[in-house]
């Protein structure tokens, strides 16, 4: 008996109450938020000469250039009217998020072009190691996508060239 109360005595002494409370492992908020991938946007309309290149990295940095009247070689009449704009900024931990869970899926969608009508736009988006591209028949969350860009994109300062 006397052996049984000095195993319980030492240990009462041996764990103290606020570890036993205390949980052995914080849960890692990393783990549980989702991964942004780079991105790489590239949207045209050959006869209106409008061309935009969107970049996001990992680290939530976007930079937009946005090329209209865009020149098409050394002959091109157009040449001289081009002009560029270029965005760029980091993206809020908010945006980062909603760009994440627009690409909620992207694995699931075709990486054969789409097709679309004649003299429409081309759409070219790439997702971590996965490219979606084609024209006006490309899924719904492409174009969403690309309007959410766009937005994000204008709301950040114009680079001085």
């Amino acid at each position: 008996m006397r052996v049984v109360s000095l195993i319980l005595f030492a240990m009462l002494i041996g764990c103290h109450p606020m570890e036993a409370e205390r949980p052995t492992r914080q849960p890692s908020s990393a783990a549980s938020k989702p991964f942004l991938q780079a991105i790489e946007l590239h949207y045209r309309i050959y006869l209106v000469r409008l061309d935009i290149r969107t970049t996001v990295t990992s680290e939530g940095m976007l930079r937009s250039v946005r090329t209209e009247n865009k020149s098409y070689g050394g002959n091109d009449k157009g040449a001289k009217s081009e002009r560029i704009e270029v965005r760029e900024g980091r993206l809020t931990p908010e945006q980062t998020e909603d760009l994440v869970h627009l690409f909620a899926g992207w694995d699931s969608l075709s990486s054969k072009p789409y097709g679309g009508v004649p003299d429409g736009g081309d759409i070219s988006v790439r997702y971590g190691n996965k490219i979606v591209s084609g024209g006006s028949g490309v899924p719904k969350r492409v174009t969403d996508i690309r309007a959410r860009l766009d937005e994000l994109a204008r709301s950040l300062s114009v680079m001085k060239p």
